[in-house]
């Protein structure tokens, strides 16, 4: 049945070849003084960063920057955002690059108008309640967070990531230009595939009420990405096949999967947000091992749903009879993820088993998780080597 539900997403989306031209004159709807954040040399070597200044500058707008955010974005560099904006009076703060850009820009935005200890809120002993507006240009088809009010940050003091889910980190404009992603390494490419089937596939395989709209669109989500990373992968410049990785990365975080469901279980990303406190590790590398890891570990609990993912994305029993379907869909997806380049062991990812028992006490504490510690170590062991 489909339960009730409210949508309301507030992101202005830009997408295709040459968006980017248009940022200047859309920041200049919100203020004057801009921050900009990026990472490493990526963007200036594919020539957005270049494009960036000028469309921002033609619009007379002042630019203050900070660069060199990690692929695990870490708070230390979000409160040097968040200093040079209070000293700066920054208006609006843009996060030109992948998801850890974007989630530092989306913590910046809140943190600029905040005096006290800024990891309060991902202790959730504040809200968001204001933010500066936050605008968006993505040069990796990941994470969705242009299209969602969720950041994810590490304190490094504490070796802990934490998560924040608000209505005011919605960014207010994001621009999507495919040509963007050409340059993408593709392990990176593959990793962020991972990410994106990620986002539906875990509330596909744990959903106990969901209606069979939700259920085609996850697959018709999946099997495209799928699909499309392999072009991807043997043509790194193919734009159609770029367009739809991008497209489905938005879609996929989005939560327009998930109206009218019963329930919110992500139980991969929860290990994996553990994970990341002790190992910097690429968060879609991680879940190429722990999606199937957590299948394999609850194949009798979830069974039927991943008899239909199986069936409908995998296409186990199409041409073959098998007597175990679940299980030989898992052993499909993994020669599937290993195919692409994902590493399918957490050995070969550098994890040693002497930490799952820490993790494991930290996974139990998170109000996502919904099993106990032995399964968090099993999922950790069942795939640590081949």
């Amino acid at each position: 049945m489909f339960n009730n539900f409210f949508y309301g997403n507030p992101v202005k989306i830009f997408f295709g070849k040459g968006v980017v031209e248009r940022i200047g004159d859309k920041t200049s709807e919100y203020g004057k003084n801009v921050l900009l954040v990026t990472g490493r040399e990526s963007v200036k070597k594919i020539g957005v960063y270049s494009e960036v200044i000028e469309s921002l500058k033609k619009n007379s707008l002042k630019i203050f920057e900070l660069s060199g955010v990690k692929p695990s974005p870490g708070l230390e560099k979000c409160k040097e955002g968040s200093d040079i904006c209070k000293k700066n009076n920054i208006e609006v703060v843009i996060g030109l690059g992948g998801g850890s850009v974007l989630d530092t820009a989306k913590t910046i935005a809140f943190a600029a108008l905040y005096a006290g200890d800024l990891w309060d809120f991902f202790e959730k002993k504040r809200e968001v309640k204001k933010a500066l507006p936050i605008i968006s240009v993505m040069t990796v088809a990941a994470t969705g967070s242009e299209y969602n009010n969720i950041t994810v940050i590490k304190n490094e003091k504490i070796n802990k990531k934490e998560s924040i889910w608000n209505e005011n980190l919605f960014p207010k404009v994001s621009f999507l230009d495919p040509q963007l992603t050409f340059s993408v390494p593709l392990k990176y490419t593959a990793f962020g595939a991972v990410d994106i089937i990620s986002h539906v596939l875990e509330r596909y395989i744990t959903n106990r009420s969901t209606t069979l709209l939700q259920l085609r669109f996850k697959e018709s989500l999946m099997t495209t990405v799928m699909e499309n990373v392999e072009t991807v992968l043997k043509n790194p410049s193919n734009y159609e096949a770029r367009a739809s990785l991008m497209w489905s990365s938005s879609l996929a975080c989005s939560q327009m999967f998930e109206l009218g469901n019963e329930n919110i279980d992500i139980p991969a990303h929860t290990i994996d947000i553990e994970l990341g406190g002790f190992y910097d590790v690429p968060h879609g590398a991680n879940l190429a091992v722990l999606i199937p890891a957590f299948m394999m570990c609850n194949i009798e609990k979830h069974k039927s749903n991943i008899e239909r993912f199986s069936r409908n994305v995998l296409k186990v029993g199409e041409k073959e009879k098998t007597s175990c379907l679940a299980e030989s869909g898992i052993k499909r997806f993994r020669l599937w993820l290993k195919k692409i380049g994902c590493s399918i062991t957490l050995k070969d990812l550098g994890y040693k088993k002497e930490d799952f028992g820490k993790i494991a006490k930290r996974v139990i504490s998170n109000p996502y998780w919904n099993y106990d510690e032995e399964t968090v170590v099993n999922i950790l062991e069942i795939f640590y080597e081949d």
